[in-house]
């Protein structure tokens, strides 16, 4: 069995040409482009690759953005000013704040005063809030562009066993929620998680998201599953995913390739959130 390649790269150029098309309508009606403002703290590489891919859509789609850069060692106090003051400002249409943070700026503290309506990624308590109970609320990139290459595939999620590799806020997180809320039997992995390829052998859905090379192989992968790699990962030969993908493409039957497949996708759903609002 070879994969049938999951390429997000033909939905995103349609997204593109749609959203473009909302960057002119919002242009027309405000008397100004749409505002995205991005915030980073320290020098993550994946954070810091996420915001120049968003800021190359800006720039293609006719978006005015800004990134504001802080040292690691900067206050929570300071961030979380930031924060307020670009979510305050009736010119910004949506901010960003670059996951991971530091280990000494938690997200908590510095999303917690970011206006719901301002936090396009999802990353606040308020849309968080809102996607467990699954109320309409802004979902984070990844699992957004998760449920959009799922919705290609044309398999029912109803009463699939989905396995979430990866727990994260931004990504392992909300994608488990997104699937819940279309019927899927939901399975979350993470480090402290025993046995990991029996469960992963289980999943007619696989997603990866632990920021971590190779970390699913083909053997643990059960013959026919999707599966979804979200895994950005800069090396010396360019940017790989989570999933060892000339192996798990032998055994399963869809598979995202990295790049070109949710990536694509997951930078113009920020985007797409500051011209459209939430998800309903």
């Amino acid at each position: 069995m070879t994969a049938q390649l999951l390429d997000g790269r033909t939905l995103a150029a349609n997204l593109r040409r749609e959203l473009r098309t909302h960057a002119r309508t919002f242009a027309a009606e405000h008397g100004r482009a749409a505002y995205l403002a991005l915030l980073a703290v320290g020098d993550d590489q994946n954070a810091l690759l996420f915001g120049q891919q968003v800021i190359k859509v800006c720039q293609a789609l006719g978006v005015a953005y800004s990134l504001t850069r802080f040292a690691a060692d900067v206050s929570e106090a300071a961030i979380r000013a930031q924060v307020a003051h670009a979510g305050n400002d009736p010119a910004t249409d949506g901010v960003v704040v670059l996951l991971p943070l530091p280990g000494g700026v938690r997200q908590r503290v510095v999303t917690e005063v970011l206006a719901p309506a301002k936090d396009v990624d999802g990353l606040g308590p308020r849309n968080a809030g809102n996607l467990m109970l699954g109320f309409p609320s802004f979902v984070p990139g990844t699992a957004e562009a998760v449920m959009t290459l799922l919705g290609q595939t044309g398999i029912t999620l109803r009463g699939k066993h989905a396995v979430i590799v990866g727990r994260s806020n931004v990504g392992g997180k909300p994608v488990a929620l997104q699937l819940l809320r279309h019927d899927a039997t939901i399975t979350v992995c993470h480090s402290h998680t025993p046995n990991l390829a029996e469960i992963t052998r289980t999943a007619d859905i696989l997603v990866v998201s632990v920021g971590r090379p190779g970390a699913l192989t083909g053997a643990m992968v059960r013959p026919g599953a999707v599966v979804l790699d979200a895994g950005i990962n800069p090396t010396a030969q360019g940017i790989v995913g989570d999933v060892d993908f000339a192996s798990v493409r032998e055994v399963a039957g869809w598979l995202t390739p990295v790049p070109g497949g949710l990536g694509p996708l997951t930078h113009l759903m920020v985007i797409r959130h500051t011209l459209l609002g939430p998800t309903p």
